[in-house]
Order: structure tokens, then sequence, then C-alpha cells
């Protein structure tokens, strides 16, 4: 496989270079009422009938021979731009398009159809912002990570989690990128809503399939997250005020000389839990009430963006985000604390700089910072104070060092390629404890120190287009991963083509190879989630993952709809779990690399349906997933396959957005089902007896059967929303967004709960005769109406 890859990669370098000379048509496509780059707008070429892509910064380069060139320049919901010219030399062109309402005249639309089928490769899902936020979700805050739940291959955990689940893969198999930056949790509120605020993001792309070998270190996705760069033509500032948080934006260009050439956006947002919970709080403080609870939550994005010149552009963006827990209880003479808060600090700057009409270069330095501290404190009275009497804190965190440089390079109308390096710095942390009790700490600090590793990459990717029906993306990565004097090196071949046939018709295929160097540990009981994250070491190899993916897609131009069908098959390799009976909390003072089980394998097999509507007055798409999902360790399950924790077998969702013509208002309606969570459950009791009675003394030991010997009830939850827009007396634009989040109040499973007790209680000879088992199963999130309001100030 690698050298037939390597093979091809040389030949259609070979073949590149072996052509006449060509010049360079090139330059940046953006919205001319904000300045926002437009990525994926489509550049043709009429005469020679060659067309080409924006790239993620809007930039393009169209390799075409001297001559008369007519150029048509499109995007969905924007006028064409139209220009012909003589191409005596390399040209650049910077090109602004105007939204528009109306739908872009038939031909050109048809022509978008077929280079969209053409050039989209297998496994990708890229829906616009806009339709992402109409999706009804919880509190009626917009959320990414949610909608996109709503797609093929892919889920979300138990009710209201908001980790994803991609094509069999677990929440620690994506790699999430804001910016170009890692993002290790992406979740509020204990996964109830995620940090991406959607008032901030400009593009969303995720990868299930078809890798690009630019993206290395999970197994199952990528979820690549563009921010917006800010309005370089005029001020904007937006206020949202919704049930659990509000949201400030403000956008615009930097004053003075920089107007036009720059922008900045700063979006903030924080909840409005506190006011809600304050007077618990304050009644447990004056001693009227046995516990209380505060919480609070806030994220920040910031982005600057700044042209120094024609051929060099900056941006420079930021997150911080944190959640904090503070629950207390308590007698007269005794009280309890629990602090709980993670969050994320991530950066980076990005120097943007065409070097040659043919050549663009992307270098970065990003910086990443994960925390999670879980801390327990308790009280005694002394008089009329509290003293503090123990406590016990324990952080796990992940930090990033990372820089990049990728090249983009445009030789002919037919071949492109990326190629570059990464190196990334990292210090892991999984778990660092802390207790008032000196004696314990020293043993402790051997026991949770902290992991340095550093990381290494190399990637090429070779994108050929033989003719208007065929073409490829050839790539290949290669990591060094260096952890305690011993190194990992891994190569990952990525292979994808794209077949055009007669009718809108493509038939498309993939094979990816990949490998991930850190883990997520999950608890597979009863009970509440404990996940941990551990990285590879000399003991524990980098996972491997290999997938196999084939498809079919149909576009129907005229009615704006889109059908595609997909199967794949994934292999992995190199897992890692909990051994039966071990989780890092009830074994705190083990290490955890003794606490695993290694070696493990998987495969998954599934089938996707996606019929997508684009436009129209009643637009939606219907998602539908087949999939079985299985692991197997040689130590757990005696041995044999069982189904993995995040097994779903059927997935359906269904999305509809009704907005009348020349009308203010719309309505959406979102509809999912997931069958049941696989989850381990006890199925015996053994207790040690010190007293002939069951009620005194003993040990108990609860027996469990098969791993995952158990399924939750199916998962399946109705949403509804009305969104409504107008004027205000001061001219400023509202809207107001009303809904119902599980619209027939279906309690769905968020954790399972066992109680053990003797059966019966009382006999008439006084002997105990057996254990009653009762397995209960919690919901938290019941029907609930939300409302929000947004204005936009100026």
């Amino acid at each position: 496989m690698y050298k037939l890859i390597s093979l091809l990669i040389l030949l259609s370098m070979a073949n590149a270079f072996g052509q006449n000379k060509r010049l360079s048509l090139n330059g940046f496509v953006s919205d001319a009422n904000t300045g926002e780059a437009l990525i994926g707008a489509t550049i043709f070429d009429e005469h020679s009938e060659t067309g080409i892509f924006t790239n993620k910064y809007g930039y393009f380069s169209l390799s075409l021979a001297p001559k008369s060139v007519s150029i048509k320049v499109s995007f969905i919901g924007y006028e064409t731009f139209s220009t012909e010219l003589i191409l005596d030399k390399d040209t650049t062109l910077a090109i602004e398009l105007t939204p528009v309402s109306q739908v872009l005249e038939e031909v050109l639309v048809v022509d978008t159809e077929e280079q969209k089928l053409q050039r989209t490769p297998i496994g990708v899902t890229s829906i616009p912002v806009s339709r992402l936020k109409e999706i009804p979700i919880l509190f009626g805050e917009s959320d990414v990570l949610k909608a996109l739940a709503m797609t093929p291959g892919v889920s979300t955990g138990n009710e209201g989690t908001s980790g994803l689940l991609v094509r069999g893969g677990s929440p620690d198999q994506n790699l999430i990128l804001i910016d170009d930056a890692t993002v290790y949790n992406a979740s509020h509120l204990f996964g109830l809503v995620s940090i991406f605020n959607t008032d901030a993001i400009k593009n969303v792309s995720l990868y299930k399939a078809g890798f690009p070998a630019q993206y290395g270190g999970r197994l199952s996705s990528v979820l690549d997250i563009s921010m917006k760069e800010g309005n370089n033509q005029k001020k904007n500032q937006e206020l949202t005020i919704g049930l659990i948080g509000s949201k400030l934006l403000f956008e615009g260009p930097l004053p003075g000389r920089h107007w036009g050439k720059s922008s900045y956006m700063i979006s903030a947002r924080t909840s409005t839990l506190t006011p809600i919970l304050l007077p618990a709080i304050i009644a447990f403080k004056l001693g009227k009430a046995d516990n209380s609870i505060n919480y609070w939550l806030y994220d920040v994005n910031a982005k600057i963006n700044y042209q120094l010149n024609k051929k060099t552009q900056v941006f420079a963006s930021i997150y911080h985000g944190n959640d904090f827990l503070i629950s207390q209880d308590g007698l007269v003479n005794d009280r309890g604390k629990v602090n709980l808060n993670w969050g994320n600090l991530i950066g980076s700057v990005r120097l943007n700089y065409i070097m040659h009409p043919k050549l663009f270069l992307k270098a970065i330095a990003s910086f990443s910072d994960y925390h999670y501290t879980l801390g327990s404190t308790s009280y005694e009275k002394a008089n009329t104070q509290w003293k503090e009497k123990d406590y016990l804190f324990n952080t796990s965190s992940i930090r990033d060092w990372s820089g990049k440089a990728s090249f983009e390079w445009f030789p002919f109308s037919f071949y492109q390629a990326k190629f570059g390096l990464e190196a990334t710095n990292h210090l892991y942390t999984p778990t660092s404890l802390r207790t008032s009790q000196p004696i314990f700490n020293d043993s402790l600090r051997k026991i949770t120190a902290p992991l340095t590793a550093n990381e290494y990459s190399l990637f090429i990717e070779n994108e050929l287009n033989f003719s208007k029906w065929l073409s490829t993306n050839i790539g290949l990565r290669r990591t060094s991963y260096i952890v305690r004097n011993n190194t990992f090196n891994r190569l990952e071949p990525r292979v994808s083509a794209n077949i055009l046939l007669p009718q809108h018709i493509a038939i498309k295929g993939g094979y990816s190879e990949m490998n991930q160097f850190i883990h997520l540990l999950n608890s597979n009981g009863v009970g509440f989630p404990n996940d941990v994250w551990v990285p590879s070491t000399d003991n524990i190899s980098p996972s491997n993952s290999k997938m196999f993916s084939v498809g079919l897609s149909k576009s129907f131009p005229k009615q704006h709809i889109e059908l595609t069908i997909e199967a794949y098959k994934k292999e992995f390799n190199n897992l890692i779990d909990y051994a039966d009976g071990k989780n890092l909390f009830s074994n705190f003072n083990t290490s955890w690399e003794n606490l695993i089980e290694k070696n493990g394998i998987g495969r998954v097999k599934g089938l996707e349906f996606f019929l997508n509507k684009t436009e129209g007055v009643l637009n939606g798409w219907i998602a539908y997933t087949y999939a079985k999902n299985e692991r197997k360790f040689a130590n757990i399950n005696d041995g044999n396959w069982y189904a993995a924790n995040f097994d779903r077998r059927h997935i359906l969702a269904v999305v509809i957005n009704y907005k009348p013509e020349n009308s203010k208002s719309s309505f959406n309606v979102s509809w999912n089902y997931q069958s049941g969570q696989p989850v381990t459950v006890p199925i015996a009791l053994a207790r040690y007896f010190i007293e002939r009675d069951f009620t005194l003394g003993g040990s108990v030991i609860e027996i469990y059967g098969n791993r995952n010997n158990y399924r939750m009830s199916a998962y399946h939850r109705l949403d509804i929303s009305y969104s409504f827009q107008w004027t205000t007396r001061r001219h400023r634009n509202a809207t107001l967004n009303i809904g119902i989040y599980n619209v027939y109040n279906r309690l769905n499973p968020y954790y399972l709960k066992t109680q053990w007790q003797p059966y019966p209680f009382a006999t008439s000879d006084g002997n105990f005769k057996g254990i009653e088992n009762k397995l209960y199963q919690v919901g938290i999130i019941p029907l609930l109406p939300f409302v929000s309001y947004s204005l936009k100030l100026r």
C-alpha cells in the first residue's frame, strides 16, 4: 500500500512538471458587506471549462493557458461575479460578492453542483452555520455539536451530553480544532451545552472518512471550526438574552488607516443561573437550609485580522472558558463543600503569505490548555467560626504547545498539492491528588507525576483531477511520538477518489489509516460517567484505525436536493479499557497504567443514508444510520466480542425548517431516535457476614456477568421552535425565538442505578430468604420550554 501511494505521488508530480507553461489566475473571494472570506466559493472559466474552490481562507489559484478567459465566481446566496480578461501574465483578483435572497440562475446551479459532486470527498459534512443554528436545541441555545449529531454517522452519548460519537468511535477519537488549535473538552454544564458560541463561528467542516493528510492524531473524525474574522466594513453589536445565558458580540474594523484592511471580533457568553439559585445560597449561609448549590459558566472568543499587504495577512485568536460548581451541605456543627471546575484556554497566531501566485503558505503557532479539578472540603464549627478540617483535591490537565507550517501549491489546473510539517510538545497530568493528610502527599506525587511527550509529523496531499469525471486525493502522513525515551513511528496512507457519472451522480471511495496517542478511560458500569484522559507511554502503544468507505451521491439541482448513501468498515487496534472492577477513583492510590487492559481490538460496520433539501420554503434533511460496533480484550468478557459502550444499531434524525416566502418568521422541527446504549449491570450479590442478621456487618461484593450485558431503553425526542424577526422603533433588527425541548416529555436515560435489599424483610421463622435487586433508569431532562431574544445594537 505504501509503495503504491508513493508511486502514484511521484507519477502525478512528474506529469505535472512535464506540461507546458501555464499562468496563474489567483486571489481572494470575500463578502462585500463584511469582508469575511468565503470558503468553498466556485471560480469557473467557461472557455476551458476549468474550475476550483476557494480554500478555508478564501484563497484560490487557477492554472490556465495564456489566452482569453471568461470567469464566473459563484456562492450560494450571493450574486454571481463575471469578468472577461486576457491572461498574458500571472493575475491577482480581489473579488467581493454581494449577498442576495433570490436563487441563483439554473445553469449556474448545475455547474456548481457538478463541481461539488466531483470535488467533495467521501465522508465530509459541511452544513452552513446558519442552517445549524435553526435546529431547536436545549434551552434555545444553538449548538454546533448537537446539530451535527443530527447528521448521518454521528450521535451523542447519554441524554444531554456533548461528546460526538462518529462511526463507532468514542468522544476522545475526534480531533476538534478551533482556528487550528486543539480542543480537548468541548462541554459546558456537564455536557448539556457545548463551548462553541455559534455567534462567533464562520465555518464548520466534519470529516468522517477520506481524511486529508494534514490532519492526524485521532481515529474517527476531524471537526474543523473557523471563527469569524470580524466585519472590516462597519461596526456591529448584537445582544442575546436566554433562559440559561446571555451573549454579546462586537465586531468591526480597526480605526483610522486600518479601516477595510483589518477587523476584530469579540464574543462573550455567561450563564444566568446564579440569580435563580441565590435564595437557596443565602438561606444556607443563614443556617436556614441544609444545602445549597451554585453554578456559573462563561466563555470568551476574540479574534484580530490584519492585512499587512496584498500578499500577507495575520490572524490572532483566543478562546477562554470555564465552568464552576459549588455544592454545600451540612448540619449545625459540621459542613462540607464540593468544588468542581473545568475549562480551556486556547490560542493561535496564523500567518497567511502568498509566496508565489501558485504557492500559498500558512504558518501557525498555537497553545491549548485544559484542566479539570474536583475538590472536597469539610469544616467544623469552633465557637462561632467555621474552621477547615479536611480536604482532598484532584486535578487532571493537558497542555500543548504546537507549531505548523503548511504549503498549498497550484502548479496546474488538474493538480494541487499540500505539504508541511508539525511539531507539538504535550504535558499530561492524568491525575494530581493533594490532601490535608501530609502522610499521603509524598506517595501520591510519585503516582501522579506529570508526563511529557513530543510529537512530530510530516504530511503531503496530492489532489489530482484527471478529467471532469475523475478526481483523487492521495496523501501520506508520518508521525513520530517520543515519550520516556521511547519513540513510536507511524505511517498513515490516505486515498480517496470521486467518479462523476451522467445525471449528476458520483461514486466515491476512500481508505484511511489513523493513529492516536491519547486515550480516554470510560466508565462502563451504572452511575454517573467518570472519564479520564491518559497518554500513550512506553507501556501503552498508540491506538490505530483502518477504514474503507464507499458511497454514491445524486444531486437534483432544480429541486435543491442531495441524496447520499455511504457504507464503511473500520478496524481498531491497541485499544485500552479499565480492567473489570477497576477505575481511577476507587483505586486512587494505584497508577492508572496498572488499572487497564491493553491491546484491545474493535470492529465497526455501518450504512448511512442522507436526504438533504438545501433551499426552498420547506427545507431540511432525513438522516439514517445502521451500525454495529464491537470490542474485544483478552481479559474482558472471557475474551469474547461484546457491544462497545457507544454501540447504537439504529439512529434516525429528521430536521424540517419551514419559512414562507417574504416572511420574517420560520418554524423548525427536529426528531431524533437512537437505539439503547449498552451498559454493564450486576447480576448477583455476595456478602461476607459477621452477624447472622443481613443488616449487620459484613462486606458486599457485586457480581457482574458479561461486559455491557444490558441495554438502556431507546432514546427519542421531539423539539420544536418558532422564530420571528422585526425592526424596532430605533431601526434595530430583533429576533424572538421560542420553542419546546422534548415535546412529549420523554425521560430519556441519563444513567442507571441499582438497589439491593433483603427479601422478604421478615419471615415467620425469622430467617433471611434472599436479596431483591432493582434497576432504576434515571432521566434528568423533561419537557422544557425555552425563549431567547436577540437584538442588533448597531
